[in-house]
């Protein structure tokens, strides 16, 4: 009998924590063995980077600190240090990878390197891809049977693809019922720097389930199922890379099809003032790597994402994107852009002045035909080996992946030279296109229907403040609500014919109607909009009201031109 969807029973909990010369690993470790409901069933994977001699080492000194709990309480159980003849309770349940800190080059080498210790604990099949998978820092505490409520809060999210993330809160929150509201940190933001960085918190309140985000993910949380993390590991080929560091990941989960949520509780805490005040720990991003190193690891990113400064050549781009530690096949990046409302291209924080901090809509994706637990291949070059694409794939190219597939190489397909006399011709067109659409654009702005246009969308905004589903993360019990689109119906009946789409798209009680819930795609409730006069009217009730009375003027027309006819035949038959 196979493992259910949910639930932990038949599960692994694997916790990945890089560490650079931190006293507070040992306790971290302490924390979430005797805190833990089920500490027998969780694997922890710490990649060590200490100066052997100065630095404590985190196991041994773990089982010190268990002794003492032993001592201190008289033992018995895991949250008591162990009973007396344990010499360390859970020791052979941590794996250590340990380097010298002088090698040390950031904390995405240090993530790549245990992504690379999970892809040989799956390989040696001691990592199940239906395992759970958490990621965190090693100076951490949480709450009474956080790794219970884990799994249950993912469960909540009612998507096999979801991956749990944010900032978490510090530790002196530890048992707080934050503002009395079950105030959460939420990522929905960015800035630009060097890279796409994620940018502060807003907070969520009262949420009764994990809220989606527009794919910002922190690498100080992330819990999912091990698929996601044996699908999309860290890139260890990016040395000294802080900011991007973690929208690359981001956009990286979501084209795989994973969707990021704002955990709704709080159960994993930071030490901020224990990390950040110790001089050792911030030094992690000064190791051996050269210059030259940096700068390949801004192009490799800056590539990713279509960010200016990355590969210019398209081929060379796509090459990068397909291999091991690029994008996925199941979203487009053009996809994400939308989604996100981040303009990477540009280096714009939003392509319309608007956050996505509120509800979402989900982009359904077609799940690969081998499932959710199926791990991509990749050679010793990191490029893939599970070709020919299949159609469902946003990289099938019909000229190689079609009729024949496998017979013609993917590399020759765009390798001919172009005649320069074609290029210029496509260039001159291009930039012929983009001016006439700005004389359009210009001219759409200065006309009425602009006003029209605005009127609307002040209409729509109004009806969503008073509907509460722009409601700016303040979100109660009653007013939770997650917005669908239209396309989603058409997802809905390719799953009803078998195509599996991803993620669930309705979630929740479904509505009266059975429906899609009203909200953002209503033009106007009444009631809700207050002012006033046929010019504050929606541009949809003025074109119903103009072609009514059109339709009122043909009417008397047409019964005059009757009548006319009616007097001239009885004239006439007098």
């Amino acid at each position: 009998m196979g493992l259910g969807l949910t639930g932990w029973d038949g599960r692994l909990l694997h916790m990945n924590m890089p560490s650079y010369r931190d006293p507070l690993c040992p306790r971290t470790l302490k924390n979430l063995f005797t805190k833990a409901k089920r500490p027998f069933d969780i694997r922890v994977r710490v990649l060590q980077q200490n100066v052997p001699g100065e630095d404590d080492p985190c196991l041994d000194k773990y089982c010190e600190m268990m002794a003492d709990l032993r001592r201190e309480t008289g033992g018995g159980d895991t949250s008591k240090g162990g009973p007396p003849g344990d010499e360390c309770p859970h020791k052979d349940q941590v794996f250590i990878h340990p380097i010298h800190a002088k090698d040390a080059a950031g904390p995405t080498y240090a993530r790549g390197l245990i992504g690379q210790d999970i892809r040989e604990a799956y390989e040696k099949e001691e990592i199940s891809p239906q395992d759970f998978c958490m990621s965190t820092d090693s100076h951490m505490d949480f709450e009474p049977e956080w790794d219970e409520k884990m799994v249950e809060m993912w469960d909540l999210a009612a998507n096999e693809y979801a991956v749990l993330s944010t900032y978490v809160a510090n530790i002196d929150q530890l048992g707080v019922n934050l503002n009395g509201v079950h105030e959460v940190p939420h990522l929905c933001m960015v800035i630009f720097t060097s890279q796409v960085r994620t940018h502060a918190t807003k907070c969520a309140r009262n949420l009764i389930k994990p809220k989606l985000t527009n794919a910002v993910w922190g690498a100080g949380l992330s819990f999912s199922k091990c698929h996601a993390e044996l699908k999309v590991p860290v890139d260890p080929h990016t040395p000294g890379i802080f900011d991007g560091e973690e929208f690359n990941r981001a956009a990286r989960f979501w084209t795989y099809g994973y969707d990021i949520y704002t955990p709704h509780r709080v159960y994993v805490l930071h030490d901020y003032p224990g990390s950040q005040h110790n001089p050792k720990t911030a030094g992690w991003g000064h190791g051996k790597f050269s210059q030259a190193d940096l700068s390949n690891a801004h192009y490799r990113l800056n590539t990713m994402l279509d960010i200016p400064g990355g590969e210019t050549n398209t081929e060379k781009a796509l090459q990068l994107k397909r291999s091991k530690y690029g994008l996925g096949d199941r979203r487009s990046l053009d996809d994400l852009i939308q989604f996100s409302g981040i303009d990477l291209r540009h280096k714009k924080v939003t392509i319309d002045g608007k956050n996505r901090c509120g509800n979402l809509q989900f982009v359904p994706f077609t799940e690969h035909p081998k499932g959710p637990n199926f791990i991509p291949k990749f050679d010793e070059d990191e490029q893939p080996l599970d070709v020919p694409y299949e159609k469902s794939s946003v990289w099938y190219d019909p000229h190689v992946d079609g009729v024949g597939a496998g017979l013609v190489s993917r590399q020759i397909v765009g390798k001919e030279e172009e005649d320069p006399v074609d290029v210029e011709a496509r260039r001159v067109e291009a930039e012929a296109a983009h001016d006439q659409h700005r004389k359009e654009a210009e001219k759409l702005a200065g006309s009425s229907l602009h006003e029209d246009h605005k009127a609307l969308a002040a209409a729509i905004e109004e009806e969503e403040r008073g509907s509460g589903s722009k409601h700016d993360m303040h979100e109660s019990v009653v007013q939770h609500r997650e917005v669908i689109s239209n396309a989603a119906i058409a997802a809905k009946q390719m799953d009803s014919e078998g195509v599996h789409i991803f993620p669930p798209l309705l979630r929740g009680p479904k509505t009266m109607s059975g429906g899609i819930p009203k909200g953002r795609f209503s033009f106007f409730s009444p009631g809700k909009i207050n002012r006033h006069g046929v010019e504050n009217l929606p541009l949809q009730v003025k074109l119903a009201v103009f072609v009514m009375i059109l339709g009122l003027c043909f009417a008397i027309i047409v019964s005059g031109g009757e009548k006319r006819k009616k007097r001239f035949k009885s004239r006439k038959s007098g």
